[in-house]
């Protein structure tokens, strides 16, 4: 039979197993301790994370200025590109406006040319007696009414330059008149008048060419017809063609733009 156990040295075992004997301080240090070395991982780890950053930043920074530097030689010649392109510009419009001002000087239509476009279409039954060539003052009623925005305007011209001055006077001048050509002549038939008239509306010189007046001729010319033609010339460069004879056309325009009446 083996030795069996006291109830009463059980409970001291116990009792002694529970006992503490390190001071609260101890333990209060050795959390703190704890504590503190987690809050240093945690800044550790921070610290880590912004020096990182940090250094990634400097990196990509680096790299800008590097590709920066290398594309300055580029940007300077685009920059100088762009200044000979707008120095161009200039020049090409200060020389159209000096080429505007020269083609205005070379109207109007030289005579010779004029008279070759009203002959050329001629045929045996029709023959010219009397050829007229005019210069009209337009109605200032159909003259072009000023603009509204003269204030603009004015603006506009005080920053042309001379030739566009010039050119702008001789236009506002040559726009107060507009050529007239006044044909007289027989014709056999009257059919081939007509298809001679609207060939004359067909030349890029003519703006409109209509038949003024028709009679029939003395006895001792049987069976022929007198006409009266008039002929509206297209206006030169930069002129506009008034309302009085008819038309609205611009030089540019080399459709059909006179009417047989």
């Amino acid at each position: 039979m083996g030795r069996s156990r006291r109830p009463g040295n059980e409970r001291t075992q116990l009792a002694m197993k529970s006992i503490d004997f390190l001071p609260d301080v101890y333990r209060q240090r050795e959390s703190l301790r704890r504590a503190r070395m987690w809050w240093m991982a945690v800044v550790m780890l921070f610290g880590g994370a912004i020096l990182s950053a940090a250094m990634g930043q400097a990196w990509i920074r680096h790299s800008v200025v590097e590709q920066l530097d290398a594309l300055a030689p580029e940007f300077a010649a685009a920059q100088a590109r762009v200044q000979e392109l707008a120095a161009l510009q200039t020049q090409v419009a200060r020389t159209g406006q000096e080429a505007g001002l020269y083609t205005f000087l070379q109207n109007p239509w030289p005579r010779t040319q004029l008279l070759a476009e009203i002959v050329r279409p001629l045929n045996d039954t029709i023959r010219l007696t009397r050829l007229a060539l005019t210069e009209e003052e337009i109605a200032k009623s159909v003259l072009p009414l000023p603009s509204r925005n003269d204030k603009q305007a004015e603006d506009a011209a005080a920053k042309a330059s001379p030739a566009e001055k010039d050119l702008a006077l001789m236009d506002e001048e040559a726009n107060r008149r507009q050529t007239a050509i006044e044909i007289e002549g027989q014709t056999a038939a009257v059919s081939q008048l007509h298809e001679y008239v609207s060939q004359l509306s067909h030349s890029p010189l003519i703006a409109s060419a209509t038949i003024k007046s028709l009679e029939a001729a003395t006895s001792n010319e049987q069976r022929q017809t007198r006409f009266t033609l008039r002929l509206i010339v297209r206006p030169g460069y930069c002129q506009r063609m008034s309302a009085s004879g008819g038309i609205a056309a611009s030089i540019n325009d080399r459709g059909v733009v006179g009417g047989v009446q």
